[in-house]
């Protein structure tokens, strides 16, 4: 999703160099609430941004650096991953904002993005989020992506709602 961009915002690949604001995220202990990260380690935020290098170049998928195209400012990360959910292969919407980004509507103007990406690409028949029972934000913005709640799974060792939208 290299290059694609929305009325306000820009998506690019993320490198080792987007740690330095990428750390809002992993210091803010409500936003890292649903990860299995530690608030504040340094470790956490760079395996975080490697699984996505690692994802480019293993499947084409990955999260993408979020710019609010107005200021430069760079507000998350939000892209099209593969997953394997119940022994499927699934294309997942998957977003995290810095909390100086939170109820702006970033989350939903990217969510939406990666929808229709996925869609005009014909990259799958279907996309998914999956979401935490207690991600009450999350499960907003899957809503207003069109999804529906589809059933529980376990993802990875945790529990998780499967939200769907077919393309």
């Amino acid at each position: 999703m290299h290059g694609v961009t929305t009325e306000r915002l820009a998506f690019r690949h993320t490198s080792m160099d987007d740690r330095s604001w990428w750390m809002e995220y992993i210091n803010s202990a409500d936003a890292i609430r649903f990860m299995p990260f530690t608030a504040g380690s340094e470790q956490d935020c760079a395996f975080f941004i490697q699984r996505s290098l690692d994802r480019y170049a293993t499947d084409g998928s990955g999260l993408n650096a979020i710019i609010e195209q107005a200021t430069g400012r760079p507000i998350g990360m939000i892209g099209l991953l593969v997953q394997v959910v119940d022994d499927m292969d699934e294309l997942e919407v998957g977003y995290h904002l810095l909390p100086s980004a939170w109820g702006k509507g970033y989350a939903s103007e990217a969510a939406i993005a990666c929808k229709e990406f996925a869609k005009e690409h014909h990259c799958a028949a279907s996309v998914i989020s999956l979401i935490d029972h207690e991600n009450f934000a999350s499960q907003a913005v899957a809503k207003r992506n069109g999804m529906t709640y589809e059933k529980d799974t376990v993802h990875r060792g945790v529990p998780a709602m499967v939200w769907r939208v077919l393309l």
